[in-house]
């Protein structure tokens, strides 16, 4: 890496190097974040950040781990949905409400990160296995139940 300098107001934008011009922090594979998720691939980009694969060495499995944008409206809206997060894993103890928990979260380098648990499949790359026709009532409704 090259040699960084706090003063510069260019370094300070992208968050000290961290972040790419649009706020998303700037994954490298094999890289640790927290001391904690070590990024294994990438998974997908969205309009709040980032979601990458990795192995979360204290619980000992592979995750999903989304990176927040470094900008204060992806910030505040991305505490909102942890707020809801937090409400559904707490009362969905038995895990019988069929929906994608949230097993932890960290601010590393201004970023909020959230781990999920790892499923097979995004719904867009499910979307796009089905050449983005939508999808039936009746496989809505397995989905469902």
């Amino acid at each position: 890496m090259s040699h960084r300098s706090a003063n510069s107001n260019n370094e300070e934008d992208s968050n000290f190097g961290f972040d790419d011009s649009k706020g998303n922090y700037r994954v490298t594979m094999k890289d640790h974040i927290a001391f904690r998720y070590e990024i294994l691939g990438f998974l997908g980009k969205g309009s709040f950040g980032i979601a990458v694969k990795a192995f979360d060495h204290k619980r000992k499995e592979e995750v999903a781990l989304k990176i927040i944008k470094n900008k204060k409206k992806y910030y505040y809206q991305a505490g909102v949905e942890l707020k809801i997060l937090q409400f559904l894993k707490e009362n969905d103890l038995e895990d019988t409400m069929n929906i994608i928990h949230m097993k932890d979260y960290v601010v590393f380098r201004k970023h909020l990160c959230i781990s999920f648990e790892l499923m097979s499949i995004n719904l867009y790359e499910f979307l796009k296995l089905n050449e983005f026709e939508g999808l039936s009532l009746g496989l809505i409704r397995r989905f469902a139940i």
